[in-house]
């Protein structure tokens, strides 16, 4: 278990928990004969134990949160020998002497709701079918989620089918659930197009209540990330899952270069279709040139390892890639269908196996193929993807319409919907060791009255000789004591900008969706806040990305917390009227800061909390980070 300063990581702990407890896909791998009778005692106790997956930390002290439902869902699906759904199957569920009657529906699915486990009770399935039938069961999570929000079923929600596809709604966004239907219904085609796979029926809830576990189906907001699901996270999804549970992908824990690749190889020819400018979130910028990745060692996320081991996350990128790179040597479109044919059938499920396929039918030497280089990828992705490679240290964010300000929240008024288009936003605030080599390019200049940096009373930045030095064991520290024009400066000089209000406020809020960049709910080692170094060990300034756990879904750290952050708007009341890629007034007498510092309680760490300060002013508790624009396919 990872330690810091002395006491646990609260992240790490809920990572475990979350891992330990979520099921993506309980499967009885057996075929059962007519009557089956299936133990299903394990799989109440893992929703049991998700149920209680909050939990708090107290000195060295684990408590997970024990408040549990009344009442726990139980989901299975009923298949035949070829993964296809039996409907009208007679389904008794036996919770100690007591047994539950139901019938599958279309989907083959039933759903039984059943009293917390006690010691010693017996929990069993047994299905009545005429036919051989595999039972599978699952519910679908991210680190999101609140287990006090509870589970959503779909039950008392509107239907629209099509050919395996459900999408579930509440009343009041019919409208966006044929959207998505159509969405689904095009990717559908696409995929079977591309890859001529089976795929397994796919459920999709749309509701605003997107902190709860999704049972037998994927939860969806019709608020601010809609655009971004629709068009890409759903597709990945649907294949992942379609291609573990009929192609045996992930029996061997060495082909997730087949699973996520191909799931992200789809869904980004998706989102290059709907998103303008970009195709993906990069995760390879140019300090990864010198870097060689071998995708045969990505394996599938450990306690230990989550990302999957050297590669990474940047499997994400890498993978989808290297499938790229395969249809256009081999020169065969079909090479994909062709190999998942010919791997579904193979009862060698091992990545040794699935390459030597793979090199046989595109005569390709796929051993040489499927160790990439970060200079190859770079010089080579705009062939498949029109993907801008960020600067070092910057992260894609996709953009989208959110709900923007807070009733409660002071001086976020008026609430209103806003829309802003893809950019890239610096992983980490600017550092001293950065805004110390910039000082010394262009000089510590005056503008409107003032200097961009306030040497005289900043502890980190010494001035020797002429010549700007960080002071020993600082260069990792975020700048403060820099002005909104010293900011702006220094981000015009390394061809960027500052990010404007909304862009910052979308990507702390994760689109729109959370009260913090880690979720809805506050926790105090969360952030360097106003603790005096109490819990996290710093009494002023962290070192950037210190909290390395605890970032919004994009990989941005320190968004709260550290040091406030200067952005482009000028200060004021948010015009409702100003709702695409809004930049605030033309001109005002205070610059917007965003972000609680590590000075500021608990309330400015939320991710809608404003303020103003003078731009000339040159504080202690004020950095910045920088964005960038996404240049349009013609300028690349």
């Amino acid at each position: 278990m990872k330690w810091r300063n002395g006491r646990v990581n609260r992240t790490f702990v809920r990572t475990v928990i979350l891992l330990a407890s979520t099921v993506i896909g309980i499967t009885a791998g057996t075929l059962y004969p007519g009557y089956a009778k299936f133990n299903a005692k394990p799989l109440l106790k893992h929703i049991n134990l998700a149920s209680k997956l909050e939990c708090t930390v107290k000195g060295d002290r684990i408590n997970i949160f024990k408040g549990s439902l009344d009442s726990l869902p139980m989901f299975f699906r009923i298949t035949d020998s070829l993964g296809q759904p039996v409907e009208d199957v007679t389904c008794t569920l036996y919770v100690g002497s007591r047994h539950i009657p139901r019938v599958t529906d279309d989907f083959g699915e039933v759903l039984f709701w059943v009293p917390p486990p006690r010691p010693f009770k017996k929990v069993e399935l047994i299905v009545h079918s005429g036919t051989p039938i595999r039972i599978k069961t699952d519910f679908t999570s991210s680190s999101e989620e609140n287990p006090k929000e509870g589970f959503e079923t779909g039950q008392g929600m509107l239907e629209l089918k099509d050919d395996g596809i459900k999408v579930l709604y509440e009343s009041s966004y019919e409208e966006k659930a044929r959207e998505l239907m159509d969405a689904l219904r095009y990717e559908r085609r696409i995929i079977k197009n591309t890859t001529g796979m089976q795929l397994e029926p796919l459920k999709v809830f749309v509701t605003t209540n997107n902190y709860r576990f999704g049972i037998g189906g994927w939860i969806v907001s019709p608020r601010g990330d809609f655009d971004y699901m629709k068009n890409g996270t759903l597709a990945h999804e649907w294949v992942e899952s379609s291609l573990s549970e009929y192609y045996g992908v992930y029996d061997d824990p060495e082909t997730r270069w087949i699973g996520d690749g191909l799931a992200n190889y789809i869904a980004y020819g998706f989102e290059k279709q709907f998103c303008l400018y970009s195709a993906s979130n990069s995760r390879i910028d140019y300090a990864d040139s010198n870097e060689v990745f071998d995708l045969r060692t990505w394996q599938r996320g450990t306690l230990r390892k989550p990302w999957g081991g050297k590669v990474g996350y940047k499997g994400y990128d890498l993978a989808p890639y290297f499938w790229a790179k395969v249809m256009d040597k081999s020169g065969d479109s079909l090479i994909i269908a062709k190999f998942l044919e010919e791997f579904k059938e193979s009862d060698d499920k091992s990545s040794e196996n699935a390459v030597a396929i793979l090199d046989s039918l595109c005569r390709l030497d796929i051993n040489d193929e499927i160790v990439i280089t970060g200079k190859e990828y770079i010089k080579n992705i705009h062939r498949y993807w029109p993907l801008l490679i960020p600067k070092a240290e910057m992260n894609y964010i996709p953009g989208g319409s959110f709900v923007m300000g807070g009733s409660t929240v002071e001086n976020c008024s008026p609430v209103h919907e806003a829309r802003i288009g893809p950019y890239y936003l610096d992983r980490y605030e600017v550092t001293n060791a950065e805004y110390c080599k910039f000082l010394n390019e262009m000089g510590n200049q005056k503008e409107d009255g003032s200097y961009w940096f306030d040497e005289s009373s900043c502890p980190d930045i010494l001035k020797e000789d002429g010549k700007y030095i960080v002071r020993k064991g600082r260069d990792s520290y975020p700048i403060t004591r820099v002005s909104y024009f010293g900011a702006a400066a220094y981000a015009r000089r390394a061809g960027m900008r500052l990010p404007t209000e909304a862009e910052w406020e979308y990507a702390a809020s994760n689109g729109g969706i959370s009260q913090f960049p880690w979720g809805n709910d506050w926790d105090i080692y969360s952030c360097n806040w106003k603790d005096d170094g109490k819990l996290d060990g710093f009494e002023r300034t962290a070192p950037v990305g210190s909290f390395d756990r605890w970032h919004n879904r994009y990989l941005c750290y320190d968004l709260p917390g550290n040091v406030s952050e200067w952005v482009a708007d000028w200060y004021a009341p948010y015009d409702p009227a100003d709702t695409l890629n809004p930049k605030g007034p033309a001109d005002g007498t205070l610059k917007v800061y965003r972000g609680g510092s590590y000075a500021d309680g608990k309330q400015w760490q939320a991710s809608r909390s404003r303020r103003g300060a003078d731009p000339a002013v040159a504080s202690p508790y004020i950095g910045f980070r920088c964005a960038m624009d996404i240049p349009k396919p013609e300028d690349q």
